[in-house]
């Protein structure tokens, strides 16, 4: 059968998917962005997720949706996290083949953070004590660390600029 000549192999798409989550967490790592930066976070998270439909599978869509719901708390709109930090939850809770302890973690932090963010103070509570079970039962020592790191970390809005300006 011939290749369709604008269709991308799955090599490429795991390349892109891998460059541009990497340059999503290069970004998150600054102690501020501009608003420009805000535009590319959302796009880079977005691309990688495209990226993985085509190279990956559910685990590395979990994944996305927890990468794109960081990137939206980062740029001050919990609203937007929020449907991708259920989106998360809804994949982590269907048990797929891949999954590891720390993606239902992760999960669950992300929500939590959300909630909180929103003010919607019984559900953060409610998802931070699901966080805190599942962060506990992470076997491997150093996926463990990383996510304790992760959860004693505060997800605040990095992005300089107008308070009123918000990315959506």
């Amino acid at each position: 059968m011939k290749k369709n000549p604008t269709t991308l192999d799955s090599t490429v798409h795991r390349y892109f998917a891998v460059h541009f989550n990497q340059k999503v967490w290069q970004l998150l790592s600054k102690s501020s962005i501009t608003i420009e930066e805000g535009y590319e976070l959302i796009d880079y998270a977005h691309a990688s997720n495209l990226h993985w439909r085509y190279a990956g599978n559910q685990v590395n869509q979990q994944r996305g949706m927890y990468l794109i719901a960081r990137v939206f708390l980062a740029v001050g709109n919990p609203q937007a996290a929020l449907i991708y930090a259920q989106k998360c939850c809804d994949i982590a809770n269907k048990n797929i083949a891949g999954i590891k302890d720390f993606d239902y973690a992760y999960a669950q932090e992300v929500m939590w953070k959300c909630q909180l963010a929103l003010g919607n103070m019984h559900q953060a509570e409610k998802h931070k004590t699901a966080c805190e079970k599942f962060g506990n039962s992470i076997a491997n020592e150093e996926d463990k660390k990383l996510f304790l790191t992760d959860f004693n970390t505060e997800y605040k809005k990095i992005m300089k600029g107008s308070e009123k300006a918000r990315l959506e």
